[in-house]
């Protein structure tokens, strides 16, 4: 009978690894490099990319980066301990076109507070910038339901070397009202439905269902004339199945939705049993004419 070693016995775990090192690539700054391909069910009715796609690449490639080290959330279940993400800004400089492909580099930043922030950045094949995500995430302690200092995250995951200029990116973002602090008009109100669909590995709503109900709140013929060019979100409560949720889209100009670059803000409200209700999303978007993110 032919002796096979043990290092030669794949187990779970050695295929897992072998299919993130199929999946993205670690180079020696700890930045992780993935490609993603504009496929058709990710695009609108022009063929432009969805905004929501380009939020799926980025917890794609922030996911596997992650899980590459050994802390994805289903690992990070056993450590009784688990992600979420609290804000997310993205500057869209253009929309690719099925079939392009992204060429995606995606790293950690140094710890701010009780966040692990981390910078996705994606190109075209020209290398030209296609987008920029600025991301805040927390560790969260299951059984306390609090959140844990990030720093020995940081360490296992990896962070550029100080001397690399290219990837030290400015991670401390203004307090973003989404308009609170000035009147508003209200220009739509929608009453999405959560499905199962719509929950994660952590039983909750997954974030870019968010930003697809806020989207959905808006007009067709808005949307078929313009696109978000800036979006900047904060995740404040988690929200689950069986809860009930109303989008409010509103602007400081009553005619937002028939100029071309309009600022809009969002609010997410869960109604609670006692007859109230508590903000659990909220966003600002900014948008530019279709033709000009392309």
């Amino acid at each position: 009978m032919e002796e096979v070693s043990c290092a030669s016995i794949e187990t779970p775990k050695t295929r897992t690894k072998q299919m993130y090192d199929e999946l993205i690539t670690i180079d020696e700054r700890n930045v992780a490099h993935s490609t993603f391909t504009t496929y058709s069910y990710e695009t609108d009715c022009f063929t432009d990319a969805r905004l929501a796609f380009y939020f799926q690449v980025v917890q794609e490639a922030a996911g596997t980066h992650a899980a590459s080290k050994g802390c994805s959330i289903p690992e990070m279940h056993k450590e009784g301990k688990t992600w979420v993400i609290t804000r997310s800004r993205m500057e869209v400089f253009r929309y690719t076109r099925w079939p392009e492909v992204l060429q995606v580099e995606t790293w950690a930043q140094d710890p701010i507070r009780l966040h692990l922030p981390r910078v996705v950045r994606a190109f075209d094949a020209e290398g030209k910038l296609l987008f920029i995500a600025k991301t805040f995430w927390a560790i969260l302690d299951l059984e306390r339901g609090r959140p844990c200092r990030p720093q020995d995250m940081s360490l296992r995951i990896g962070i550029p070397p100080s001397g690399d200029t290219e990837h030290a990116v400015d991670m401390h973002l203004e307090n973003n009202l989404h308009g609170e602090d000035e009147p508003l008009h209200r220009l739509a109100v929608h009453m999405p439905k959560i499905t199962y669909l719509d929950t994660d590995r952590n039983l909750h709503v997954n974030n870019i269902s968010y930003l697809t109900w806020a989207l959905e709140s808006l007009p067709s013929s808005f949307q078929n004339r313009c696109k978000v060019a800036e979006v900047d979100v904060s995740y404040l409560r988690q929200t689950f199945l069986e809860d009930a949720v109303v989008v409010y889209t509103e602007s400081k100009d009553p005619d937002a939705l028939q100029k071309d670059e309009p600022l809009l803000h969002h609010r997410i409200v869960r109604k609670e049993k006692d007859g109230s209700e508590a903000v659990v999303w909220a966003g600002s978007t900014r948008w530019k004419k279709r033709e000009d993110l392309r």
